[in-house]
């Protein structure tokens, strides 16, 4: 064998041995965040229905360009100028007054993937939201704990934003 075998022998190994360290750091992971609010769910659903008022209230999601429609990719940016995140993740569910669902991965499926969904339940005096976030893929786990920490802040952020808007907007 030559030099030029050992060589790729030794990248292989290499890389064989990065993707076993991540699957084993790799470990499942989720977010839930949620807030009552004074209004019911069709309110609710208006405001976190509307993919471009996003910018006018939400300090997580700034923009979405598309529409929330089942099977539709649409464009997310989470955040504000040289730090700001795009995603293109895929409406998964949309049932009004209820749930809307996508998923979206970053670079490429597998990787670091992220299902976002935000339930509407009605409750004596308004609406239950929840918003949960189930990562998966081979970098989720120990990794990105910090990820998942900022997203925690990030949905409570946002459920306060929608708590307000829907309650301060004339029923």
């Amino acid at each position: 064998m030559g030099l030029r075998g050992l060589l790729l022998k030794g990248i292989a190994v290499i890389v064989v041995g990065v993707i076993g360290t991540l699957f084993v750091l790799r470990e499942d992971s989720s977010v839930h965040a949620d807030i009552l609010i004074d209004r019911p769910p069709a309110d609710v659903w208006n405001v976190v229905s509307n993919s471009t008022a996003y910018p006018d209230w939400n300090p997580f999601i700034t923009r979405v360009d598309g529409d929330f429609r089942e099977g539709e990719t649409i464009r997310i940016v989470l955040g504000i100028g040289p730090d700001s995140m795009v995603f293109k993740p895929t409406v998964l569910v949309v049932r009004p007054e209820q749930d809307l669902c996508w998923r979206g991965s970053v670079w490429i499926r597998g990787v670091f993937d992220g299902t976002h969904c935000i339930h509407l339940t009605a409750v004596t005096g308004g609406t239950h939201l929840e918003q949960t976030e189930s990562f998966s893929g081979l970098l989720v786990g120990r990794l990105t704990k910090e990820v998942i920490e900022e997203t925690q802040r990030n949905f409570q952020a946002m459920n306060a934003a929608v708590k307000q808007r829907v309650e301060t907007k004339t029923p």
